[in-house]
């Protein structure tokens, strides 16, 4: 029997209140240990966060014990509130689960109960919003329908977001999160890079995993590449 080394999970931020798990395939033991291994590399990134579990590509499996994949999500600080994507016979199990049904769009706006932006700001375009001020912990900034161009230095603790493109001109030391929609065709691009999470389209990448990444002394464009972030000097 061959044994599969493609990891069992992914998470996918999203700008929904929730955190999206979507399992690649059902092993609960494996599963525990990657999300444990996940979990570490950014756990103020994930702590508490609600998930919903996708079950898309996994639609054919039977016997999916859903009350103890509640308890490993709540074990490791997650906290599950529903399933989306699975056959009608998952759906009926993760609803005796108290896990229940969730149709949740790509599209759906929320507003975050965050520190607002207070500086002044000017608009270059209908669709690009411009920040020309040092974004500081604990600020969320978010454009919609367009980019977002940061003409100054983001704090660790701060977090970017856009529905297209993040433009940077200082450090990046906070998050980062561009395509929040689904564009997987939106870009980030920063001079200094040190941040606590990037993201393109829901797929990310966490400090520990930047650190391991040469070292850029010029202008970097994040963007992504067979469903991976990829990182490259321009």
């Amino acid at each position: 029997m061959a044994v599969s080394t493609r990891s069992s999970f992914q998470l996918k931020t999203s700008f929904l209140p929730c955190t999206i798990l979507q399992l690649n395939r059902y092993d609960l033991s494996v599963l525990e240990n990657e999300i444990r291994k996940t979990i570490s590399q950014a756990p103020m990134f994930f702590a508490g966060a609600p998930v919903v579990i996708d079950l898309e590509k996994v639609q054919d499996l039977e016997g999916i014990d859903f009350l103890e994949m509640k308890r490993l999500l709540i074990s490791n600080g997650l906290v599950p509130i529903g399933v989306r994507g699975g056959s009608e016979t998952q759906t009926k199990a993760a609803g005796n689960a108290a896990l229940p049904l969730l149709n949740l769009s790509k599209t759906t706006t929320v507003v975050e109960n965050k520190k607002p932006v207070e500086e002044p700001e000017a608009q270059v375009s209908s669709t690009t919003r411009f920040i020309n001020t040092p974004i500081r912990s604990g600020m969320q900034i978010y454009a919609k329908d367009g980019d977002l161009i940061v003409a100054a230095q983001v704090s660790p603790g701060a977090e970017l977001m856009a529905d297209g493109n993040i433009h940077i001109y200082g450090a990046l030391r906070g998050r980062a999160m561009a395509g929040v929609k689904g564009n997987t065709e939106a870009r980030i691009f920063c001079q200094t890079l040190d941040a606590e999470l990037v993201s393109i389209a829901g797929y990310y990448l966490t400090k520990e995993e930047i650190q391991k990444l040469p070292e850029q002394n010029s202008m970097i464009q994040i963007y992504l590449e067979n469903d991976q972030v990829t990182i490259k000097p321009i």
